[in-house]
């Protein structure tokens, strides 16, 4: 009985010793798994921080490419409503010039503001309009090379072209949307005509 017993003693201790070492690997392959895991998290978040990064440099480009695009044009409507003396094969080219590259990288509002603006000067609109619509195109500019989110209004804009535009009643009313102005000087728009 008494080598039993001891028998019982020696099964027990390698039992405990199996047990404790089973126990003591748990964590170590829980740190092994969490390491694995991280480490495929730190190449995603690497990955997608060099996708974020070459998406950055992109919108730079064409950032520096759109501000290209527009800078000509936006001085030619500025010097035509200066009334500054430009020949018409001059101003026909920077047009067709324009007209090319906005459509290919000006953004969607750009474009329509653009065509509005080019439109409507071809059919003889009043004053209030075609300035309505040459700060409906520059303020779509603005946002088109970086300023989505910009608060800056038409009046703002126009405010620094025209010194009396809160007492001159011609262009009181300069942020209300485009048809309320056009029924204000009773003029429709052509790309509006039934």
């Amino acid at each position: 009985m008494n080598v039993k017993l001891t028998h019982l003693a020696a099964d027990n201790g390698s039992t405990d010793w199996r047990l404790s070492l089973a126990v003591a690997a748990i964590p170590a392959i829980a740190a092994v798994i969490a390491a694995v895991i991280a480490a495929q998290a730190a190449r995603r978040a690497k990955k997608a921080e060099l996708a974020a990064q070459h998406l950055r440099d992109l919108e730079n480009r064409i950032s520096e490419k759109k501000y290209e695009v527009y800078k000509p044009m936006i001085n030619l409507i500025r010097d035509m409503l200066d009334q500054r003396q430009i020949g018409e094969q001059e101003l026909r080219s920077r047009i067709s010039d324009f007209s090319t590259w906005i459509i290919i990288y000006g953004s969607d509002d750009a474009v329509k503001a653009f065509h509005n603006f080019m439109q409507a000067a071809y059919h003889d609109p009043p004053a209030k309009v075609l300035m309505k619509l040459y700060a409906d195109f520059v303020l779509a500019a603005r946002r088109d090379m970086g300023y989505a989110e910009t608060d800056v209004e038409q009046a703002h804009f126009l405010g620094m072209r025209i010194n009396d535009l809160y007492d001159n009643s011609l262009f009181r009313n300069v942020n209300a949307p485009l048809r309320e102005i056009c029924q204000e000087v009773n003029w429709q728009p052509p790309w509006l005509r039934p």
